[in-house]
């Protein structure tokens, strides 16, 4: 009786087991500085009345504040609510800290590391120290390889209130550098020198594209700062006065593509992975019918159109159909992380058993410093034959001999007619088509020529008005199938000029970020032989084929012109 209670009680409590909570923690910013605050948000999916237990969060964090928010969702006939939780908090030492687990009713949090660094700013610091507001600027790494990833940071402190604010984007002069801006913009307190200051914080990847020593400019920021000046009449007075602050130029040290690495196969990034999906688990190969691989290729530090295709090539066995690749670029903190996803349908052409190739990328390790291979093993699979597939033994593969020309319908008691068809009738509509074939060919001429000389008079129009266009592309086109990188650069330059007249590019890599993805990734083809180590390896023929197709699609309006300053506050 005793077994059999314990049961029941486990299954009633088995479905609560299963409604359990699911909790996840997450940091707006990580790595964070020594006295800065930043938040912790505590997400459960679950409708949860209890309150969360924060104080083991005490023992390394001093909590600032703390809100709560919840929504409800309703779809497909079911109810859903996620409640959050909102912590500012602030290390109370530096290193790796452990954000720990949190009771949250019956369920945790899982437990989360942050990396806490030491102020690395005291030579700002003394000559801000003093100040109302100022602007800080540093970067991480300050010495990397070209084409590798360098977070510029910009800190706006403020220790008054402002109106609004508007800051300069970065800008290189005398180099080229792709500068993506990494989300939005983050808000948080510190203190310097015992003073309290609200801080906005602004972060951009860089990605040099050529070696040297590289200048990155001052930040301009104006800020309209309230001032409260009473009067007689008005003791509360508030104006407003405009003030320009101006960071610190930086340089930056860029070293060249070592000479033992092929350019084309450049990939200096932290990490990189190499995944494999089918539409089928596990696959199975019949011939004649499609399958779909999906090849996914991500690396910490690049941009999705810095990782190279991984189409498979057609074989006796595989006739192989690739689609779009699709680039997704995930900003954070740390960073851009690239993603690159390939599907590719594969058709066996014959039965039996066959290998498809590993596919290797090599990348270059920026922490060790060694180039690495990311693998896919070479996989032996089994096609199966299909359900059509004939073999030379079967009885439908052996040719049966002529029958009379005409056969009379029989009729049997137990049976109903059946006619044969003759060949003479198929001859008939064979003789048939091809008279009505030779009617229509001979209208078609005539119709042709009674065309003929208003089409020519109206292409040779077209072609006037055309004719600057297909003469610019025709130089692309010279340059790109002779491989020269060099011609190419300003071939493409001239093009772009006659294309966007009223908003030229001032760079390939502009020229780039204007086009689809799929030529975008040619023109970066383009700038790593430029700036790398074996230009004379680069072929044109990927440019050339992506170029025309983009020059169609686009729009000849020209670019909105971006403001100079950026809203702080929009």
């Amino acid at each position: 009786m005793v077994k059999i209670i314990s049961l029941l009680f486990g299954l009633i409590l088995l479905p609560l087991n299963s409604l359990a909570a699911n909790i996840t923690v997450e940091v707006d910013r990580d790595p964070v500085s020594i006295d800065e605050s930043f938040k912790i948000f505590f997400f459960a999916d679950d409708r949860i009345t209890d309150t969360p237990d924060f104080s083991p969060l005490q023992q390394d964090f001093e909590i600032l504040s703390r809100t709560q928010s919840s929504s409800t969702k309703y779809s497909n006939g079911n109810l859903s609510k996620k409640t959050r939780w909102n912590l500012g908090v602030m290390a109370k030492r530096s290193g790796t800290l452990t954000i720990p687990s949190i009771a949250i009713g019956n369920d945790n949090s899982p437990s989360i590391s942050i990396t806490v660094n030491e102020s690395n700013n005291s030579a700002q610091n003394e000559a801000n120290q003093n100040a109302e507001i100022f602007i800080e600027v540093d970067i991480s790494p300050s010495s990397v390889y070209v084409q590798q990833q360098v977070i510029y940071s910009v800190r706006f402190f403020r220790a008054v209130s402002i109106n609004a604010a508007g800051m300069s984007e970065p800008s290189i002069n005398d180099a080229e550098v792709v500068i993506e801006k990494l989300g939005d913009d983050a808000s948080y307190e510190t203190y310097r020198n015992g003073r309290r200051y609200i801080v906005i914080e602004r972060k951009y990847a860089l990605f040099p594209q050529q070696s040297g020593s590289i200048t990155i400019e001052p930040i301009t920021l104006d800020a309209q700062v309230s001032v409260t000046t009473p009067g007689v009449f008005d003791p509360f007075g508030q104006k407003s006065t405009t003030k320009r602050l101006k960071s610190n130029s930086i340089k930056l040290d860029v070293k060249p593509i070592p000479s033992s690495i092929h350019s084309h196969s450049w990939l200096p990034t932290s990490d990189l992975k190499m995944t494999e999906n089918w539409s089928q688990q596990p696959p199975v190969f019949i011939v004649g019918e499609p399958i779909t691989r999906t090849l996914t290729l991500k690396a910490d530090g690049l941009t999705a159109a810095q990782l190279p295709s991984l189409n498979m090539t057609d074989t006796q066995v595989f006739k192989t159909y690739p689609d779009q690749p699709r680039l997704n670029n995930k900003p954070g903190s740390r960073g851009i992380s690239g993603t690159r996803q390939e599907k590719i349908a594969l058709i066996p052409t014959q039965a039996g058993q066959f290998t498809l190739p590993e596919i290797q990328v090599n990348w270059w390790n920026i922490n060790s410093n060694k180039l690495e291979t990311a693998t896919l093993p070479a996989r032996t699979v089994q096609v199966q034959p299909g359900a059509n597939t004939l073999t030379a033994n079967t009885p439908a593969a052996i040719e049966t001999p002529a029958k009379p020309a005409i056969i009379a319908p029989t009729t049997t008691a137990a049976t109903t007619p059946t006619v044969t068809v003759v060949k003479e009738t198929s001859s008939i509509y064979s003789t048939l088509n091809i008279f009505l074939g030779l009617g229509w060919f001979i209208t078609g001429i005539a119709w042709f020529i009674s065309k003929r000389h208003h089409k020519t008079t109206h292409n040779a129009d077209l072609a006037s008005q055309k004719q600057p266009a297909k003469i610019s592309l025709k130089a692309v086109k010279n340059a790109c199938l002779s491989h020269n990188p060099q011609q190419t650069q300003i071939e493409l330059l001239n093009w772009a000029n006659g294309h966007w007249p009223d908003n030229p590019p001032t760079n390939i890599g502009e020229i780039g970020r204007r086009l689809d993805p799929a030529t975008q990734q040619e023109i970066k083809h383009l700038n790593q032989a430029l700036y790398g180590s074996s230009s004379d390896r680069w072929q044109g023929n990927g440019l050339w084929q992506h170029l025309p197709v983009a020059a169609k699609t686009i729009a000849k309006k020209p670019d909105k012109q971006k403001e100079r300053l950026m809203p702080l506050y929009p």
